[in-house]
């Protein structure tokens, strides 16, 4: 069986679309040759063993065009905003940039661009990197717009920067491809909020590649609640860069969309930094998401904690693919990983593949993986109290996801992530 798979009408389509792209023509050209040399990578590819994307190599998706459905866009921006948190809002819709629902950073050093007003500032985005995967390539190749964050050295922004990506229900069999960049200077200090939200039937594939540098000691708090619609495809790619005495904080949660993958690939670049993953996914039927993290500790006397918690109901899917390379020179490495998965019906499945890979001595390092059901002692302890056994389980259940949100620093970003994952579990079919 072949690695990888063929679609040659991408190439026919890019070739259509690509006058009307925004700059950088001469790399749109050079990755989407590199992406056809590889393809589509097929179930024999290790690290995509858990989502087939087979599917892909018979159905297109044409770059989607702008939006005029200003009722439908006003409807979700109010849903993903969090109107709580003062500061800047950045909007996206169907993978342009919306001037009109944006309020820029304007802060003392910090510099923000858009993609399709200054395609020279992503340069280096678009250009090969080692190591980089087919899917990257091709984001590279259609990528529509995007945003680039840059604080100076020793900047400590005020507020939150909110970025939100609507899909409106004029997505049907297209994509939505866009790309972040995030670098903070020495000891800078920044949170990202971002929010992908989407029409519930529309069928789309929103395809999201980021790069995020810390100097260091800087310290990045980045949450993501992916929201996308119950038939759309959503693919995250984040790379992060952590370099010495930085702080990397990232959370997710992951709700909609019928196939969800997220990539989480960080290495450290000097010492005494740490790196803190976790998220949250909730899955129904018709629902599978994939979570890929790698950690390269590739510096010594470096910290890195990975927690995962997952909820599925029947007919979902998961799986968690973690990943902790600890180099020969890295010692002092403390490591520790942790996923858990809660199955509230026997025809869910969950899969899991932590993986460490130690190549040094003098390390901590841990991980563990482990899937059950609902303790039926606490769930009788609870109706014992007069609870009804929706009731019961749904506070068991809340409370087993909201262990990912405690350390959040801005508790109104928590709370949102608690209101997003009890709203799920209210939906009919949750419990």
């Amino acid at each position: 069986m072949k690695l990888y798979l063929d679609n040659p009408q991408i190439e026919t389509d890019f070739e259509a679309v690509k006058a009307s792209l925004p700059g950088l023509a001469d790399l749109r050209r050079q990755a989407m040759a590199r992406f056809t040399q590889s393809g589509i990578p097929g179930p024999k590819v290790e690290e995509w063993k858990y989502t087939n994307l087979g599917f892909l190599a018979r159905e297109n998706y044409l770059p989607a065009g702008k939006s005029g459905r200003q009722a439908e866009i006003r409807q979700f921006f109010d849903q993903a905003h969090i109107k709580d948190i003062p500061g800047p809002v950045v909007v996206f819709i169907n993978g342009y940039f919306n001037a009109d629902l944006s309020s820029l950073p304007e802060e003392d050093g910090v510099d923000f661009s858009v993609l399709s007003h200054n395609p020279g500032n992503f340069h280096q985005s678009l250009q090969a990197s080692e190591g980089s995967s087919s899917l990257n390539d091709l984001n590279r190749a259609l990528v529509t717009d995007g945003y680039r964050l840059d604080i100076a050295p020793d900047v400590d922004v005020e507020h939150a920067v909110q970025i939100i990506h609507i899909a409106t229900s004029g997505t049907e069999m297209a994509s939505l491809r866009t790309r972040g960049q995030v670098k903070l200077g020495r000891g800078a200090k920044a949170a990202i909020i971002e929010t992908f939200i989407g029409a519930e039937e529309a069928r789309y594939w929103f395809h999201m590649i980021s790069d995020m540098v810390l100097e260091s000691g800087a310290c990045a708090s980045f949450g993501q609640f992916q929201l996308q619609g119950r038939n759309a495809i959503h693919m995250t790619e984040l790379h992060t860069e952590v370099s010495d005495h930085a702080t990397f904080n990232h959370v997710n949660l992951q709700l909609g969309a019928e196939i969800s993958r997220t990539e989480l690939i960080n290495s450290f670049t000097g010492e005494y930094a740490s790196i803190n993953l976790s998220g949250a996914y909730l899955g129904r039927a018709r629902q599978s998401h994939d979570i890929f993290t790698r950690i390269n500790h590739d510096r010594p006397n470096c910290k890195s904690r990975q927690l995962f918690r997952g909820v599925l109901d029947k007919g979902g899917k998961s799986a968690f693919q973690g990943k902790v390379v600890v180099a020969r020179d890295a010692r002092k490495t403390n490591a520790d990983q942790s996923d858990k998965t809660l199955l509230l019906d026997r025809g869910a499945v969950a899969n899991a593949k932590p993986e460490l890979l130690i190549y040094a001595d003098d390390v901590k390092c841990s991980h563990g993986a482990t899937v059950g059901e609902v303790d039926p002692d606490q769930l009788f302890y609870l109706r014992s109290r007069g609870l009804d056994e929706d009731a019961a389980k749904g506070l068991l259940v809340e409370a087993f996801v909201s262990e990912v949100f405690d350390d959040l620093e801005n508790e109104r970003v928590a709370e949102k992530f608690r209101q997003y994952a009890a709203g799920w579990l209210r939906k009919e079919g949750a419990l």
